[in-house]
């Protein structure tokens, strides 16, 4: 969920942001979405940031600082450098 859209619901700051390396694509098959889905059911606002570039702090500060968790998987298609 964009900020733009968790406006539009009356969300002023989310419970939970997720960060992951992945795409996101709003389907129970994805990781993100399945995770999302489950926070959400149990009454949580969740906000994900997908694909963040990892060079600069800019796009991990977008959706503002979540309550009281935000959870990230270092995964997919945006992990970091190896050797």
């Amino acid at each position: 969920m964009s900020l733009k859209e968790a406006q539009a619901l009356g969300i002023k700051d989310f419970d939970v942001i997720l960060v992951t390396g992945d795409a996101y694509v709003d389907h129970p098959s994805f990781g993100a979405a399945g995770n999302r889905r489950a926070l959400w059911d149990a009454g949580y606002s969740v906000g994900i940031i997908a694909q963040p570039d990892w060079k600069s702090a800019a796009d991990l500060a977008k959706l503002g600082k979540p309550r009281p968790v935000s959870l990230a998987s270092l995964s997919g298609n945006v992990d970091s450098p190896g050797k």
